[in-house]
């Protein structure tokens, strides 16, 4: 009974471990900041964390080697890559079949983590200027044709749940342009664990295909 009680206890905790949320805050204006927090820890990415520079060790005085009459040793040939080994076994198709196979699980495995992704907020504000009235009317049109496709990819692609997103033209050759970028989104790391092993599985079996 104490042995199920621990397997018990060990599974919830496992469980507790995989719910936990990490979540990312992003914010740019003048300069970039980007952190993770997972619970109450937070780690900061950009910019890095100030460490304490480590104390260099005081060289060691080294004993003066005695040359050894070195030995007619025969040349090692480096072992051929898997790639290699691949090519010469199932031919240059059987290499592009593998790297399709590999490239496809990859974008399988990032678009089912990124439909696990929720954006608690997302802002992006520009404010374009230009040199003149003309130039700054053609790149406004340019630029919110990139922009609004891209935004509604991620928005489609993730659980977003409040995002917003303020283009404007600026005729005043005086003002810079202007970049506001506000993030907060989570996933769970269950989400990444599964996503995971569902692609480390199909590798495995094309590589027992091969």
């Amino acid at each position: 009974m104490i042995a199920l009680f621990i397997v018990l206890g060990i599974l919830l905790l496992l469980f507790l471990i995989l719910m936990i949320r990490v979540q990312v805050f992003a914010t740019y204006s003048d300069e970039l900041t980007l952190y993770i927090k997972v619970l109450f820890i937070r780690i900061p990415l950009i910019p890095p964390a100030d460490k304490k520079p480590k104390k260099e060790p005081t060289p060691k005085k080294k004993k003066p080697k005695e040359d050894k009459p070195k030995e007619n040793e025969p040349d090692k040939e480096p072992k051929p890559s898997f790639l290699s080994r691949l090519k010469e076994k199932k031919g240059l198709t059987g290499l592009l079949s593998l790297l399709t196979s590999v490239a496809k699980i990859a974008g399988t495995l990032l678009k089912n983590l990124f439909s696990h992704i929720v954006i608690h907020r997302f802002d992006l504000g520009i404010a374009l200027s230009g040199e003149d009235a003309s130039s700054v009317a053609l790149n406004y049109g340019r630029l919110c044709s990139v922009v609004y496709p891209a935004v509604d990819i991620i928005v489609a692609a993730t659980v977003c749940r409040d995002y917003h997103v303020t283009l404007e033209p600026v005729f005043d050759s005086d003002r810079d342009t202007e970049i506001s970028v506000d993030l907060h989104a989570h996933l769970r790391v269950i989400f990444a664990v599964w996503e995971a092993l569902k692609a480390g599985v199909k590798l495995l079996l094309v590589r027992l295909k091969l």
